[in-house]
C-alpha cells in the first residue's frame, strides 16, 4: 500500500469532500432550475 504523509492525505481528503459536496448541490439545484425555465 502507498503511504501518504499526513499533510498530503488531509489536503486530498478535503479536496474530495469539497468536490462531493459541490456535486450534491448541483444535483439538487439543477432539476429546480430546469423546472423553473
Amino acid at each position: 500500500m502507498i503511504n501518504f504523509n499526513n499533510k498530503n492525505n488531509k489536503k486530498l481528503m478535503s479536496v474530495v469532500l469539497i468536490v462531493v459536496v459541490a456535486l450534491l448541490i448541483v444535483a439538487m439545484v439543477l432539476p429546480m432550475m430546469l423546472s423553473f425555465m
